[in-house]
């Protein structure tokens, strides 16, 4: 049967790498007619991958749009349900995938747990009303940031992925000689696949010259974005900005953190910087000081027209709505699996590196924890036509 959420289909030749994508990059054309209830309804069912990032950026857009103020303490919930959401995502693959480059089976049962103790950290979030329709109130105040589900997923992230409390996994591990050490007194899969990567000297592998992408204001944005222009449906499945492939993902998150900041310093945008940036934002998610992104801030559009930016789990997602008589006239939504998996993007570029620095035979598997190390949104097709692939 033909995966509805769509697949990236990557062919990797000794000179280059191809991406293309069946991905249904213009679904969101089935919300246009429908009144703002109804989108609202539909969007993470339609959108089911990081559904509550779909789901208040919706809202947000919508609420833009129709000139209504958002409540802080909703605001403040909802990013924290996009917050839970990123750390189950970021477990996923710590917990299923990374185990497989080690040859190892998935840690079913601990991923289980850890869905378990998500659904109740995000029961406690959306107590006391709904918070994923516009300009909803909260009926008890502002965001709780100490929960006991929250503790409970703590605890099992210290059990399974750190060894440590998360917090004291952040305040220890700052840099390249804190990481080794650390993963050299630990026998979690994350600190077993960290001590593989050092000594088999991959942590730079899949290091390119791709940039982070940098803050978008509304105005520009909206510009790519807006009308029944061609080009507007060319930016969604295929963008750029200033005429460049970009990328967003939990990496370029967490550029600024003290221990990615090292990393990045001594082996650029490659395969280990992504392994602890991606560490580094469940620890940080899990923390009991965990702070809170604020939204970028609005600027004046158009009347009728909303525009939001969420950062999700993997990478910068923005909605982007108008309305005609409450009813959805345009609607788009731009993905970060669309900068990412560009065909000039950062995982084109780093597969064409790791090609030319990798042993033959490591090549399919160091390829496929590279593109699980940015984090697709959905299930990749991997296939080889070159002669450095000892099959």
């Amino acid at each position: 049967m033909t995966n509805p959420a769509g697949k990236l289909l990557i062919q990797v030749h000794a000179d280059g790498v191809g991406i293309a994508s069946t991905r249904p990059v213009q679904a969101a054309r089935l919300l246009v007619g429908r009144g703002t209830a109804q989108t609202l309804h539909l969007l993470p069912a339609l959108f089911s991958i990081c559904a509550s990032a779909q789901a208040t950026a919706g809202v947000t857009a919508i609420e833009q749009a129709l000139a209504l103020t958002t409540d802080p303490a909703v605001g403040a919930r909802r990013r924290q349900l996009v917050a839970v959401e990123t750390v189950r995502e970021h477990l996923w693959r710590i917990l299923l995938d990374w185990p497989r480059a080690l040859s190892e089976p998935p840690d079913t049962a601990a991923m289980a747990a850890a869905m378990a103790a998500d659904a109740a950290w995000r029961a406690t979030l959306t107590a006391g009303g709904d918070l994923l329709t516009p300009a909803a109130r909260a009926t008890v105040g502002a965001a709780p940031t100490t929960v006991p589900a929250r503790l409970q997923l703590a605890e099992l992230g210290a059990r399974w992925v750190f060894g440590l409390a998360p917090d004291t996994w952040l305040g220890q591990v700052d840099g390249l000689a804190t990481l080794v050490t650390w993963a050299e007194r630990t026998e979690t899969v994350a600190a077993r696949l960290v001590r593989r990567v050092l000594a088999a000297d991959w942590a730079g592998l899949g290091r390119c010259a791709v940039d982070a992408l940098p803050e978008l204001p509304a105005p520009d944005l909206e510009r790519h974005l807006a009308g029944a222009d061609p080009a507007a449906d060319a930016f969604v499945a295929r963008p750029n900005w200033d005429g460049q492939a970009r990328e967003t993902s939990a990496f370029t998150r967490q550029l600024a953190w003290p221990l990615v900041l090292d990393l990045t310093e001594r082996f650029g945008n490659g395969l280990l910087p992504r392994l602890a940036a991606q560490l580094t934002e469940v620890a940080r998610g899990l923390a009991a000081t965990a702070g809170e992104s604020a939204p970028p801030a609005s600027a004046p559009l158009p009347p009728g027209v909303g525009l939001a930016q969420v950062q999700a789990a993997r990478g910068l997602l923005v909605h982007r709505v108008r309305l005609a008589d409450e009813q959805i006239a345009e609607y788009r939504i731009l993905a970060p699996t669309e900068w990412n998996f560009h065909p000039q993007g950062v995982v084109a570029a780093g597969l064409s590196g790791l090609v030319q620095h990798a042993a033959p035979a490591e090549l399919e598997p160091l390829a496929r924890l590279f593109i699980t190390a940015v984090d697709p949104c959905v299930d990749f097709d991997l296939n080889f036509f070159t002669d450095r692939l000892d099959r």
